[in-house]
């Protein structure tokens, strides 16, 4: 398949830093890096209570399944820490490069909230890194929808040469994701080498039918009640010995006790989440919608969800 690099968007870029020095660039960088919230979020919820559109391609649906039911609580060392905010980070620098040769760059809504899209009842979404009009390649006027990733040398070296449809699968997925719920025909893809700085912009058009397949499949999983089939079922097969959920899905681990992973507990619409335990029900015998930061730590009835 036929990889589109936004040839001429980059020459800008390049030759405007060049001219100045980067003078313009770090204007615009001071004005943007305030607004990139993600970077500065405080407070230390242990999960995400959607499931992400940036997890929906991969290629384990048990592993998707048991994110979305908060199976382990992630611990990251320092360094990796480090490394999600950095992406936060190098998100200001591509809005301050596409300000700067005159695009325009819309990172919010009309009620000033960051871009979503929402689907399955609320439980399944995410939000994407802003929509630029006046890309140098497209159409005057034509939205394009921005999405900015970080890469280690290898990775990036593997993406210039295959295309992020094929090196990078789940980011391709999660585009296609959001431009069929946005409405947006075109993505721009931006990747950054963290060793050498050099960035690589690629183009991604909407293909409908597998858009559908993965909003499809996000919907499957928010409902599901137990845990579908996962790649395999060995601890040593090559593609699970890294999966945060491993000591779970192949070792017998107890899953982390919160409500996502009592067997009382069910998504249900509003983007919400029930009790159906009668030690909890209300005085009507009505199922309890239980709150977020309920849901994190489980009630004194909690029991294991069977489908674990």
């Amino acid at each position: 398949m036929a990889i589109h690099l936004a040839l001429q968007t980059k020459q800008k870029i390049n030759n405007m830093i060049e001219a100045d020095q980067g003078s313009s660039f770090r204007s615009w960088l001071g004005k943007v890096i305030p607004h990139m919230d993600d970077a500065y979020r405080v407070g230390d919820e242990p999960f995400r209570t959607h499931l992400g559109a940036s997890m929906i391609g991969d290629e384990c649906p048990r592993a998707i399944w048991y994110g979305w039911r908060w199976a382990t609580r992630p611990k990251f060392p320092a360094r990796i820490m480090r490394l999600f905010n950095r992406g936060h980070l190098e998100e200001a620098r591509f809005i301050a490069m596409f300000l700067m040769i005159g695009c325009q760059v819309y990172q919010q809504d009309e009620n000033g909230k960051q871009f979503r899209i929402s689907h399955a009842e609320g439980h399944f979404g995410g939000s994407g890194d802003g929509v630029a009009v006046g890309l140098p390649e497209l159409n005057a006027g034509q939205p394009c929808l921005l999405e900015f990733k970080t890469h280690s040398e290898k990775s990036f070296n593997e993406l210039v040469k295959k295309g992020v449809r094929e090196a990078k699968p789940v980011h391709y997925v999660q585009m296609q994701v959001y431009m069929r719920k946005m409405g947006i025909a075109v993505a721009l893809y931006g990747a950054v080498n963290k060793n050498t700085d050099e960035i690589h912009l690629e183009y991604v058009f909407l293909e409908g039918e597998l858009a559908d397949q993965y909003l499809a499949r996000g919907e499957k999983i928010v409902w599901l009640d137990h845990a579908p089939d996962g790649l395999s079922t060995s601890p040593g097969f090559y593609k699970c010995r890294f999966c945060n959920h491993q000591a779970v899905c192949q070792m017998g681990k107890a899953p982390d006790r919160n409500c996502r992973t009592c067997k009382y507990s069910a998504p249900v619409t509003g983007a919400q989440w029930i009790c159906k335990n009668p030690v909890n029900a209300t005085i009507l015998g009505q199922p309890v919608v239980i709150d977020k930061a309920q849901q994190f730590i489980a009630c004194p009835n909690y029991e294991r969800h069977g489908g674990m």
